[in-house]
């Protein structure tokens, strides 16, 4: 009888103590070099579900705590086309963009915008709003999401110019603008949906606020220190802590940095503000350092470095010979632009900004 209660009470605290040691699920995350930015779940999921980057972009900020234009205050994160909040027990849900860019713009949506009183044949009226839905935007709603994705109509179709100079007709929602792109006409991409996460966030900010990236944080204040700013045009891609390598020279310095996938550059700073660019293409068989023989207390460059020196005269000129005998590890994180690039090493906590010409060369103690 023991042996059967000690059975007993096994199978009753077993199951329970298994469930309590297994570790808890692991959050998944995912990153997006385009950006430089990270999303993880609740959102994440969220973010997959209902579209991806067809939907709502890239994401263009990191998770942290906001307060919303409806006095709601908690974890959010901007897309390119979108606002998500995770209200907890309520799940992830989407930001007011149409109603509230058009609020931004001087424009509120409730006594900027004629209403009616009834739809043509073929659309829905909404007495919600005192607007109408009509195709192609009515069959684009229906099969994309509907009131929960785009909210109420708020405006009619009109013609608009948008941020990015495309001039179409286009039609607002409490959560959304669709844009009639007739270009594009019989493809999945004749009506898209306007940037309005990236709008929005940016309103009345920097030029580089108009642009499809924006500046990642970490380079936002040394890039407001660049004297060509203006010149160096629209943020792209960003690469995050990449391998790279520096060596000082007798009038600047080299930086080595891998991009990834064969992409590795080379950019030589002169101490004077100029600077040139060069693609990598040392390989192991190469000649590891040049047959120069340097002066006393001075080196020859070595591997991808020495290669593009002793290609270059007129480099070797201008940033003479190495002053280190060997090139010094670091971790960069890299932003290209329109026009240049933002190199940050990490380990020395400096960023390189290189522009569009030769002569466009600072750098900013980040």
């Amino acid at each position: 009888m023991r042996r059967l209660f000690f059975l007993f009470v096994l199978a009753l605290v077993l199951p329970a103590t298994l469930a309590t040691s297994r570790p808890a699920e692991a959050q998944r995350t995912r990153c997006f070099e385009q950006t430089g930015f990270c999303v993880s779940d609740p959102i994440l999921s969220y973010w997959e579900r209902n579209g991806g980057l067809n939907v709502f972009g890239y994401p263009v900020t990191e998770l942290k705590v906001e307060t919303n234009n409806d006095g709601w205050t908690g974890p959010t994160q901007w897309f390119e086309r979108d606002r998500l909040e995770d209200h907890g027990a309520e799940g992830v849900l989407a930001g007011r963009l149409g109603a509230q860019l058009l609020e931004l713009q001087g424009r509120p949506w409730p006594t900027s915008f004629p209403q009616v009183d009834n739809a043509p044949r073929g659309c829905r009226y909404f007495p919600e709003t005192g607007h109408s839905l009509c195709p192609p935007f009515l069959v684009y709603w229906d099969q994309n999401g509907g009131l929960e994705r785009f909210g109420y109509p708020i405006t009619e179709q009109f013609n608009e110019q948008n941020n990015d100079g495309w001039t179409g007709t286009v039609q607002y929602f409490e959560r959304r603008r669709m844009e009639h792109h007739i270009e594009n006409r019989g493809t999945p991409y004749e009506i898209l949906l306007g940037l309005l996460g990236r709008e929005v966030l940016f309103f009345n900010q920097p030029p580089t606020a108009a642009c499809q990236f924006p500046v990642i944080d970490p380079l936002q204040s040394a890039y407001s220190r660049v004297d060509f700013q203006q010149d160096m045009g629209c943020p792209q891609g960003a690469y995050w802590e990449r391998p790279a390598a520096v060596q000082n020279f007798e009038n600047g310095l080299m930086i080595w940095v891998d991009l990834g996938n064969g992409d590795r550059r080379i950019y030589a700073f002169f101490s004077w503000g100029g600077y040139k660019q060069y693609n990598d293409t040392w390989q192991a068989g190469d000649p590891d350092t040049p047959n120069v023989s340097p002066p006393g207390g001075l080196y020859a460059p070595r591997r991808g470095f020495g290669k593009v020196w002793i290609n270059d005269p007129e480099l070797r000129n201008q940033i003479g010979w190495a002053v280190e005998e060997f090139e010094r590890a670091e971790t960069a994180t890299v932003q290209l632009f329109d026009n240049g690039t933002l190199v940050w090493l990490q380990g020395a906590d400096t960023v390189y900004a290189f522009g569009p010409n030769e002569w466009n060369a600072q750098f900013v103690n980040r």
